[in-house]
């Protein structure tokens, strides 16, 4: 199995797997007040690079949300007809405040109903929590990845762990508000058909 195929089976497993089971804001860099009623999307899965907007596929809204898989390093052990690759997940999300349509109504019941009048829709608190959602969306794949023992023929080396963490620079956590990211990382293994036999030289 090739280096791209890895990438594509593992972009192809988190668009199932991950995006298309959460949604967030869609973001709009001219309308984050009152102004903008929201909308939500599921992310969208890109391999190795988020492409600029110019580049985006039809299909997909917008750059960010989305998770991007990318490799860090790859081992081949030859004599076991082995390799391993580091897979990172980048994770993305939009969010500057609390839009109004977010909030809900008790109904005296025990249930909810979403806040979603005229009166609501013109609500918004701009505010920094929206890291929330980054990390709801990292809760996501991360229970996606530790519940699954093989992604298409692709076993998750689970032995070396799943590591997750922000962005970093300069040792303190990157602000880019209202944009948030996050990162996981992991080990696949595969087989190596095309490695050559050395047994017969051990």
């Amino acid at each position: 199995m090739t280096i791209v195929q890895i990438i594509d089976k593992i972009t192809a497993w988190a668009n199932a797997n991950i995006c298309k089971q959460i949604k967030l804001k869609l973001p709009d860099d001219n309308a984050s007040d009152s102004s903008f009623e929201y909308t939500e999307t599921n992310p969208a899965a890109f391999a190795l690079f988020v492409p600029t907007k110019e580049k985006l596929p039809p299909s997909v809204a917008a750059p960010i949300p989305s998770l991007c898989v990318q490799f860090t390093e790859g081992t081949d052990r030859l004599t076991e007809n082995k390799g391993t690759l580091k897979v990172r997940m980048s994770l993305s999300a939009w969010n500057p405040g609390t839009h109004g349509p977010e909030l809900f109504n008790p109904n005296g019941d025990g249930s909810y109903t979403r806040y979603n009048t005229p009166e609501a829709r013109a609500l918004f608190t701009r505010h920094g929590e929206g890291w929330r959602d980054v990390w709801n969306f990292v809760d996501a794949a991360l229970l996606a990845l530790e519940s699954t023992e093989y992604i298409d023929g692709l076993r998750i080396v689970k032995e070396d762990g799943i590591s997750f963490g922000p962005f970093m620079e300069q040792d303190a956590i990157s602000d880019w508000y209202p944009y948030w990211f996050a990162w996981i990382t992991f080990t696949v293994e595969r087989g190596l058909a095309r490695a050559p036999e050395y047994n017969q030289y051990l």
